[in-house]
């Protein structure tokens, strides 16, 4: 799905553009010292001596990563413009595809699964349930719009994974488990998820191939998947308190509480700051 592409920072010679290529070179470098670190304790060092290096590293990495995210939301027009949807460059397209997502959800859930196939030229017979995902998959696709396609699409692959972990492989039973991942708090988590992923894939697509060729395929991988770890464990322990179960998804309501999670996502892993 999508074709991959480089993102280019709105204005020309953005500063922040290249403050967040250097906070992910920081970042991957960090990363090689701590792995060496691990691999290869100083013998002429305590144990306590290690312990504070091994910290201080961690609190660099951590630093980078999150200086990497502020100074890429800020070259896309900040963080207000990203989450409401302004900017082409990134956020418009995720916005777009999670929402295509929930509106399907809702559709199924509200009419049922065979009643959704049929307006597409489908039956249920004979199906499986990745088979029913694949459908999804394909129509959310075409919901998919704006200059950032490859971004959202990777975070809508990793959502819909999940999506298939929990409808499990009954066809018969999507129906309720849709309506149920609907009504309760699952959706919320499913939003959340996909946004993480989506900040994530900007990142990896946007400065990988450039490291790969300063630090080496082995670096990279291990910082792109620090920097992935670290985004999903930050959007999975701050939850926001806003009951999604009094939403009507098919009205602005809807929307409008995906771009104040957007919204949230972004101050939370970029450090609180705007």
């Amino acid at each position: 799905m999508g074709t991959s592409h480089r993102y280019k920072a709105t204005v020309k010679g953005q500063p922040n553009w290249g403050q967040s290529s250097a906070a992910i070179t920081a970042l991957t470098a960090g990363v090689v010292k701590l792995a060496e670190l691990n691999k290869n304790p100083p013998e002429n060092e305590t144990a306590k001596q290690i312990g504070k290096r091994y910290d201080r590293l961690e609190r660099q990495i951590s630093y980078n990563y999150r200086s990497a995210i502020r100074h890429l939301v800020r070259a896309a027009g900040g963080r207000h413009k990203v989450s409401s949807g302004s900017s082409r460059a990134f956020g418009r397209a995720g916005i777009s595809s999670i929402g295509g997502l929930v509106a399907v959800i809702q559709e199924i859930a509200n009419k049922g699964l065979s009643e959704w196939l049929r307006k597409r030229g489908e039956t249920l017979e004979g199906k499986r349930a990745c088979d029913v995902i694949d459908a999804i998959r394909g129509y959310v696709e075409t919901e998919i719009v704006g200059l950032d396609h490859t971004a959202a699409n990777e975070a809508m692959e990793y959502v819909l994974d999940k999506l298939e972990e929990m409808i499990g492989e009954d066809v018969e039973e999507i129906d309720d488990v849709l309506d149920a991942i609907l009504s309760g708090c699952q959706i919320k988590d499913l939003i959340t998820l996909f946004f993480g992923m989506y900040v994530y894939s900007h990142l990896s697509q946007s400065f990988e191939e450039k490291l790969e060729y300063e630090k080496g395929s082995v670096a990279t991988k291990d910082a792109m998947d620090q920097i992935k770890e670290q985004i999903l464990d930050d959007v999975r322990t701050s939850r926001s308190g806003h009951d999604v179960r009094t939403i009507d998804w098919s009205k602005p309501e809807g929307n409008a509480f995906i771009k104040a999670e957007f919204d949230r996502i972004i101050y939370i892993i970029q450090g609180n700051e705007d």
